[in-house]
């Protein structure tokens, strides 16, 4: 049985590797090619493009390690959490700002947005499975508490993600929460035009919404999977033992 877990265990990290090793090369041809246009930019507004998808390259990087920092103050991030949370912040800081997908695909905010309520919810639901693992006395906590945390989880992330947007946006003059009618963005410049009243907030009321529909999503796929397994158990108990001959 042990020798099963270890097996696992070293398919999982040999996968977490894979996934490292991927990306790592992608972004760092992507940060050399960047660190080479700039010398021949003249443009301001190319220019600044260039040294923000720069930035967006180097967070991706602290990401990809940041299991090497988190083991310092003894936090285990699990392999699959890693992935996900890795090939996320690929879709959002690499194609979403680096490469401006952002800007050029207008339904890219509303994907990620989307996919962050479906992966923060499957972390909510796995926090819960470690508490019950740790503390037995929990084993008979409420299924609709859990589904009511988990999309209480969603949304605050979501809502302190809306938080941190806001704050980017009014520190460095970005266009994250797509408050710009001329351009959906990341990098604004002095001629770009502002949404006026109730548009103003459009994207950020939708980026929570989404963010509820991703929760529900899971949600309801474990009710699908809860319903699945009481059908097998029924099936089960209702099945008359045969005789020996």
């Amino acid at each position: 049985m042990a020798k099963k877990k270890d097996d696992a265990f070293d398919q999982a990290y040999s996968r977490g590797a894979k996934v490292k090793r991927f990306f790592t090369i992608i972004v760092f041809i992507l940060t050399v090619i960047t660190c080479i246009q700039l010398f021949f930019i003249h443009d301001s507004k190319q220019f600044n493009r260039q040294v923000f998808s720069l930035i967006q390259y180097i967070a991706f990087f602290l990401i990809l390690n940041s299991p090497k920092l988190l083991k310092k103050y003894h936090l285990e991030v699990p392999v699959e959490v890693y992935i996900v949370v890795t090939i996320f912040a690929f879709l959002g800081l690499v194609l979403g700002d680096g490469l401006n997908f952002y800007g050029r695909i207008h339904w890219w905010d509303s994907l990620l947005h989307f996919a962050s309520g479906v992966i923060l919810s499957f972390v909510a639901m796995w926090m819960i499975q470690m508490l019950i693992g740790r503390h037995e006395r929990h084993q008979l906590l409420d299924t609709v508490l859990i589904y009511i945390f988990v999309a209480s989880f969603s949304l605050a992330a979501g809502a302190f993600w809306e938080l941190c947007e806001y704050t980017t946006d009014d520190i460095f003059m970005t266009n994250n929460q797509q408050y710009m009618a001329s351009t959906r963005g990341t990098i604004i410049t002095k001629n770009d035009v502002p949404l006026v009243g109730h548009a103003a907030l459009t994207d950020t009321m939708k980026d929570l919404a989404l963010d509820l529909a991703g929760a529900l999503v899971v949600i309801a796929y474990e009710c699908s999977k809860k319903g699945i397994q009481k059908k097998i158990k029924k099936k089960k108990s209702g099945e008359t033992p045969k005789m020996s001959e």
